[in-house]
């Protein structure tokens, strides 16, 4: 019996995997709607956006925004892979040190290249996601938009690419993030409010491109990471041997 959701999404992104190497989707066609497939694995949408960007990670679809998931390759890439799990503090220490050198770049190069449109845009997905700061799912999903949105106002089109890439990190380290906070401020003294210093941060970067302040920007994006691993208790340079397993939250 299948009961979290690492384990849905591996079983839904192999039997795709099975059903594009067999060319049950050739190449050049689209995968059923992501509504279509939750409805025939049981599942729900959140594990078949998963899937399917395990799916791109491995080369086989490309996936554009109202325009579905396109079969781009009916054999698996063998080049450069990450471990899509965070099974270890040392793997998720791994993935912040290497959000922060992306994303701080990608912050610097926005606060001089984004349009009143992107910045609108940001500050949009923000209101969103201070709506809903305390349900974690929905939380997730607004704050890596957030990110997504960084990524796209460098109009440097490898940013999102690469972002993308990393995507099933990517939201495994936003979602264990957030999880730990709220279990922080669930347990801690009236006032003490972790959750509303992480959005603080977002904001506060949004700021910084606005103020077309490029320095600021990159120093901000780099802070925010390296105080979600002070709040998850990872310290950059500890010795992995010292550092204990983390669960993700299913």
């Amino acid at each position: 019996m299948l009961k979290s959701r690492e384990s849905l999404t591996d079983h839904v992104a192999n039997a795709l995997i099975e059903r594009i190497t067999a060319g049950h989707y050739p190449v050049g066609s689209k995968l059923p709607a992501g509504r279509l497939l939750a409805q025939e694995f049981d599942v729900s949408a959140a594990v078949i956006r998963e899937a399917t960007e395990r799916l791109r990670t491995k080369g086989l679809v490309r996936t554009r925004q109202g325009a579905g998931c396109m079969v781009i390759a009916d054999t698996l890439d063998d080049g450069f892979q990450l471990d899509p799990a965070l099974g270890s503090a040392q793997a998720l220490l791994h993935v912040y040190e290497l959000r922060a050198g992306l994303e701080g770049a990608a912050a610097a190069l926005a606060a001089t290249r984004a349009t009143p449109d992107d910045l609108a845009h940001m500050a949009y997905i923000l209101k969103q996601l201070k709506a809903t700061l305390y349900t974690p799912e929905r939380a997730v999903e607004w704050d890596i938009a957030f990110h997504r949105s960084l990524a796209a106002a460098t109009h440097n089109p490898h940013y999102s690419q690469l972002l993308a890439y990393l995507s099933e990190q990517w939201r495994q380290s936003v979602r264990i993030a957030r999880r730990h906070t709220l279990a922080i401020d669930a347990e801690g003294p009236a006032g003490h409010d972790r959750t509303a210093r992480v959005h603080e941060e977002h904001e506060a970067i949004l700021a910084a491109l606005r103020a077309r302040d490029p320095q600021a920007a990159r120093h901000l994006a780099e802070e925010h990471l390296r105080r979600a691993c002070e709040r998850l208790g990872l310290a950059p340079g500890t010795a992995a041997s010292t550092l204990h397993p983390l669960e993700d939250e299913k």
